[in-house]
């Protein structure tokens, strides 16, 4: 009887770690370089590494908050899969910098303490950047992220 017991109780946990196994494991697939993604755009095929570029010195910026002077410090990095967007950054760094801090001191700081607002923040700081440098198909940043975010 005892075996019988143990016969069942191994079955069963085999059979629950394989279920688990396969819901955890399995899923939907990656989606394939150029087929449709879900929201309906057409996904840009990655073939090179991702090429990360520092924006430095790190930003600072002072903008007013309810009468008084707050300050804003920003590290950042922008990503890109393809080289040419990075060089195009890097060739107009001076007019970067320039949108990017008059971008930066409108910002209202109680929208920045949020982490929408951070989000946003990182959207407007690509779409300035990609609008700026102009190039034509894929060749754009792809992503913005915040290395360091500092306010006082």
């Amino acid at each position: 009887m005892k075996k019988i017991i143990i016969i069942i109780v191994v079955l069963v946990l085999l059979g629950g770690g394989g279920a688990a196994f396969f819901l955890l494991k399995g899923g939907d697939p990656e989606p394939v370089a150029g087929t449709d993604t879900e929201q309906g755009e057409v996904a840009p095929e990655q073939l090179s590494d991702p090429i990360y570029l520092p924006l430095s010195p790190a930003f600072v910026v002072n903008f007013e908050h309810k009468g008084g002077i707050r300050y804003l410090q920003l590290s950042l990095q922008v990503m890109s899969f393809d080289e040419a967007a990075v060089e195009k950054v890097e060739a107009n760094m001076p007019a970067v910098r320039n949108n990017l801090i008059l971008l930066f001191s409108g910002q209202d700081y109680d929208f920045l303490t949020t982490i929408e607002g951070k989000e946003k923040l990182r959207e407007e700081v690509r779409d300035s950047i990609n609008k700026l440098i102009n190039l034509a198909g894929n060749s754009k940043v792809n992503e913005v992220f915040f290395t360091g975010f500092v306010m006082q």
